[in-house]
């Protein structure tokens, strides 16, 4: 997953947002028209994007139990720690790097939380971001018990929920959005 850090910039970041308001937009008019339809999709496409994020984020990088059992349990501690040069904290560019992993991080949330709600429209905000905490938590233990080169980062499950919150916040204010435009007599999200 560390490649696609190569490609978070300011313009792919208002780009991937951009195309997820797009496409909130566009599944809450098809969940307002044929709701059935849209929740199966939806829920297709959950399970798409669920393997795509396990695959992401759980691949082994070493062989199992070779990679030891690092812990990260404080908040930022990546962003200020020394990188074994003289003097104190990262390289600009070592940190450059970190803030791009955790935005690819709230990025690949993002979606989960959003096909949360298409799937299941009586599901509620806090229980989407809560669903993307417990995967956030759940991907963590298993990296833990793996051992395979990943290190588990409270960095990495405060981002992944934060994106979660995103998206979730994302779909809901497309479907109000549908909603109130909505023409008076049709079905409403």
């Amino acid at each position: 997953m560390w490649q696609v850090v190569l490609y978070v910039s300011p313009a792919t970041l208002a780009l991937f947002l951009t195309a997820t308001v797009g496409l909130c937009l566009a599944g809450a008019r098809w969940l307002a028209r044929d709701s059935d339809r849209a929740s199966r999709t939806a829920r297709a496409l959950l399970l798409l994007w669920a393997g795509i994020t396990l695959v992401a984020t759980v691949a082994p990088t070493q062989p199992l139990g070779t990679g030891g059992h690092a812990i990260a349990w404080i908040p930022g501690e990546g962003m200020w720690q020394s990188s074994g040069h003289s003097g104190a904290g990262l390289f600009a560019e070592e940190r450059d790097m970190i803030v791009r992993l955790q935005i690819a991080n709230a990025a690949m949330f993002t979606p989960l939380a959003a096909l949360l709600l298409f799937s299941f429209p009586s599901l509620g905000i806090t229980s989407a971001v809560l669903s993307c905490l417990l995967a956030s938590a759940t991907i963590e233990a298993t990296q833990f018990l793996m051992a395979a080169g990943r290190t588990v980062d409270i960095d990495d499950l405060l981002f992944n929920t934060l994106g979660g919150a995103i998206g979730a916040l994302i779909a809901r204010l497309s479907r109000y959005a549908v909603r109130v435009h909505a023409p008076a007599g049709r079905h409403r999200a």
